[in-house]
């Protein structure tokens, strides 16, 4: 019987709003604002009490370092943060430090774009290799490349071809021989 009791709705009794004529004497507090203004005035008091407890029991010898750098001004605390002007040959060491990292972040900057240019020319090199004349690529692509120096402008529009400079007579590799080394064991 007491489930079937508490399943039936029942009507929340709600709190009465302030009155038409009592309107003049101001905002009606409600239970719940109440409880949280009490609540709140508890804790300041309690905060308070303990002030007043501590500064009773405080030991008047009682140093710390710390009190060495705070001060109060016009009432308010003010801690030393410690902070004091570098010396110059401090502040110049510490700037070239800054430019060398610098300096070594924009090497690394830029070999890891000769790394990423490298990989862009073999690939450039391999869709030009396979058919010179049917470029897959279309003009504009082949005008970004070239402005980037990937690849050059002999292959926009002729085959690929490879020349090289040498001084002495070009000798094929067949005909070479490499001196091997001697290995005594």
């Amino acid at each position: 019987m007491t489930s079937l009791r508490n399943s039936i709705h029942r009507r929340n009794h709600k709190e009465r709003s302030q009155l038409a004529h009592r309107a003049k004497l101001g905002f009606l507090e409600k239970h719940k604002d109440y409880v949280k203004r009490a609540k709140d005035y508890h804790s300041k008091q309690d905060r308070l009490t303990r002030l007043r407890q501590k500064a009773a029991e405080r030991n008047k010898d009682e140093f710390y370092f710390s009190m060495t750098k705070e001060k109060t001004k016009r009432g308010i605390h003010v801690k030393d943060r410690g902070n004091v002007a570098l010396p110059t040959d401090v502040v110049k060491v510490l700037k070239t430090q800054d430019e060398n990292y610098i300096r070594t972040m924009r090497v690394a900057g830029l070999k890891k774009i000769d790394k990423i240019k490298a990989q862009l020319t073999a690939l450039a090199d391999l869709v030009l290799a396979k058919d010179p004349e049917e470029n897959s690529l279309d003009a504009e692509e082949l005008e970004i490349l070239q402005d980037a120096g990937i690849i050059s402008d002999k292959f926009s529009k002729h085959s690929q071809r490879h020349i090289v400079f040498v001084e002495d007579q070009v000798v094929p590799m067949s005909s070479m021989k490499i001196p091997t080394p001697n290995r005594q064991i």
